[in-house]
């Protein structure tokens, strides 16, 4: 992704700059933190210029998630569904650990991106390919792709310093064992899973998922409904 100079263009000669320009920007400096004068300034340009190819920040953002979903990559030569779904999820999940603020924007998005839908429907395809429904085949990328989603923003929100501590920091401390004993241990997992990497508790997350496919996959084979 090419980067742009910050040096404002010369006097007479306006920048030349795209929609595709917009958008590589914003990821480049964020999405948390892009905002229409920051990426003006980082492409060299006064704000007005952005309005001739985008409608305003939302827009920017969506012409940015558009462009980040566009690179994700992760066909594989490989009859293993299974590992066809995990390597899916695990591509999303980077995509979103590269662009701090993606799936937090995707999820409050009033429409998906082109490349979004190109992505599903192509990772539809593959699992149909290898047996599934169509329904079930849809049913498995969109949970996959929401719980991937969720947890990658949280996540980010986890993370974010505020004046009295990080929201993951005031969760533990809200997760303490009771005088209940029948909450006790189920308080203790999740104490433990606050204090652990967010990635691996996703990673059991896909997992149930995965098993949950399997389990549609033998329904649909044996016939059941």
């Amino acid at each position: 992704m090419a980067m742009k100079s910050d040096r404002p263009n010369p006097v007479g000669r306006p920048a030349r700059i795209s929609r595709e320009d917009i958008a590589d920007a914003a990821l480049e400096i964020g999405l948390q933190a892009a905002t229409v004068k920051t990426i003006a300034q980082r492409l060299g340009v006064d704000h007005s210029s952005l309005y001739r190819h985008v409608t305003g920040r939302d827009d920017i953002v969506f012409a940015a998630a558009d462009r980040a979903i566009a690179t994700l990559d992760w066909e594989r030569e490989t009859r293993d569904w299974r590992d066809y779904i995990h390597a899916a999820a695990e591509a999303v999940w980077d995509l979103y650990s590269r662009n701090p603020g993606l799936a937090e924007a995707i999820r409050t998005m009033e429409k998906t991106p082109p490349a979004g839908i190109r992505a599903f429907a192509r990772s539809c395809r593959h699992l149909e390919a290898q047996g599934f429904r169509i329904e079930d085949a849809a049913l498995i990328m969109d949970s996959v792709m929401d719980m991937t989603g969720d947890s990658a923003s949280m996540r980010e929100r986890l993370s974010l310093d505020q004046a009295d501590g990080t929201l993951g920091e005031r969760l533990r401390t809200s997760w303490q064992p009771g005088s209940d004993d029948r909450t006790a241990a189920y308080v203790s997992v999740i104490s433990a899973v606050t204090d652990a990497s967010p990635k691996d508790w996703w990673r059991k997350k896909l997992m149930l998922l995965i098993r949950g496919a399997a389990a549609l996959l033998e329904d649909h084979k044996g016939g059941k409904v």
